[in-house]
C-alpha cells in the first residue's frame, strides 16, 4: 500500500503545527545516500550537536520524502536525525511527557532522485560537504547521464568545476584519501588526476615526499607544477629553438637503426633536415639531448 503524510497524520504517526511533525521512530536513514564520510572530523559535529539539542538548543526541521513501507526517510539532516537519537539516549527531556512521543519538525521534499541528489550537494550550509564528498555527489549525477553543465547549472558551479571534481572522484583512493587527509587540495590533486590518470596516486606521492623534504606540510601548486625553469635554462631553450628554425630541422622520435644507435631499434629522439635528406646519426633519450649533440657538431651533423 502506498504511504502518504495524509496517511501519517490520519494514523497519529505524523501531526500538523506551525509544520508536519513526525515521530522520531518513523524516521529512517536511506542506507547509502547520505554523502558524508564516517570518521572523526563527522563524529566530532554530531557530539557538538547532541549537546546543544541537550541543552534546549533549537534545530532547523528535517528534510524528508514518503517511506513507501511507512514512516519518512531523511533527505537532508543526517547530523541533526543522529544527534537527537543521542540526546533521546542521554536521557534528554524531549518526549511529550503525557505521551511519550518525540516529534520532529519535518519539511516534506518534493523532486525526483535527482533533485535529492542535488539537495543534499548544495544544502550543508552549517557544515559543508567535503570535497571528496562532493564529488560522490557529482559522480551520481553523472549516473544519469547529466553533462558537466548540467551538473554545474543544478548546483550552481561552473561545469569545469564539476569536471575537476569529477577527476577527483574518479581519482584513486590514495588520491581521495590523500585529500581527505590534508595533504594536498581538491584542486591540485584533480588536477594530477586529469594528466596521469592511474598513475595520479604515485605522482602525488612523490611530490608529497618532495613537499615535506622543503618543510611543507602538504602539495601545493608549484610543487605539482614543478620548480619554475631557471632563466639559463629558459635561455638555452631559446637558443635551441633558433638552431631548428636557423637549420629548418625537426625533432623526430621512435626506434631508429643505424651504426650509431647504441643497439637495434633503440627508441629515442633525432633530428632531420628535410630539405637536404641528412639525418642525425644515433638517437637521444630527449630532443634537448638531440639537439645539443647536433649544435655540438655543427650544423648539418
Amino acid at each position: 500500500m502506498t504511504n502518504s503524510i495524509r496517511k501519517m497524520l490520519a494514523s497519529n504517526e505524523a501531526r500538523r503545527a506551525d509544520a508536519v511533525q513526525v515521530q522520531y521512530e518513523s524516521i529512517h536513514i536511506e542506507p547509502d545516500f547520505n554523502l558524508r564520510q564516517a570518521g572523526a572530523e563527522l563524529e566530532e559535529s554530531i557530539e557538538a550537536l547532541t549537546e546543544h539539542i541537550v541543552g534546549s538548543g533549537k534545530y532547523p526541521p528535517l528534510e524528508v520524502r514518503v517511506r513507501a513501507e511507512g514512516g519518512v526517510w531523511v533527505v537532508d539532516g543526517h547530523r541533526r536525525h543522529a544527534a537527537i537519537g543521542r540526546a533521546l539516549a542521554r536521557g534528554a527531556p524531549l518526549r511529550n511527557p503525557k505521551t511519550g512521543e518525540m516529534l520532529v519538525h519535518v519539511v516534506i521534499f518534493e523532486g525526483n532522485e535527482e533533485d535529492r541528489i542535488a539537495r543534499i550537494i548544495t544544502s550543508a550550509t552549517n557544515k559543508p560537504l567535503k570535497a571528496v564528498e562532493i564529488a560522490e555527489g557529482y559522480k551520481r549525477l553523472r549516473s544519469f547521464n547529466w553533462t558537466p553543465a548540467q551538473i554545474g547549472k543544478k548546483v550552481g558551479k561552473t561545469a569545469e568545476h564539476v569536471l575537476q571534481m569529477l577527476a577527483l572522484g574518479d581519482a584513486s583512493i590514495v588520491v581521495r584519501r590523500m585529500v581527505s587527509d590534508g595533504k594536498v587540495s581538491a584542486t591540485n590533486a584533480a588536477k594530477v588526476a586529469r594528466k596521469h590518470g592511474e598513475q595520479a596516486g604515485a605522482v602525488l606521492g612523490e611530490q608529497f615526499e618532495a613537499a615535506t623534504a622543503q618543510g611543507k606540510s602538504r602539495v601545493t601548486a608549484s610543487t605539482v607544477a614543478g620548480p619554475k625553469a631557471k632563466a639559463v635554462e629558459l635561455r638555452k631553450d631559446a637558443g635551441r629553438l633558433d638552431f631548428l628554425v636557423e637549420e629548418c630541422a625537426i625533432v623526430r622520435h621512435g626506434g631508429k637503426v643505424d651504426l650509431a644507435s647504441p643497439e637495434p631499434g633503440q627508441q629515442g629522439y633525432w633530428l632531420e633536415w628535410p630539405a637536404t635528406d641528412i639525418t642525425q646519426p644515433g638517437v637521444f633519450a630527449t630532443p634537448r639531448a638531440a639537439i645539443d649533440a647536433a649544435r655540438g657538431a655543427g650544423s648539418n651533423a
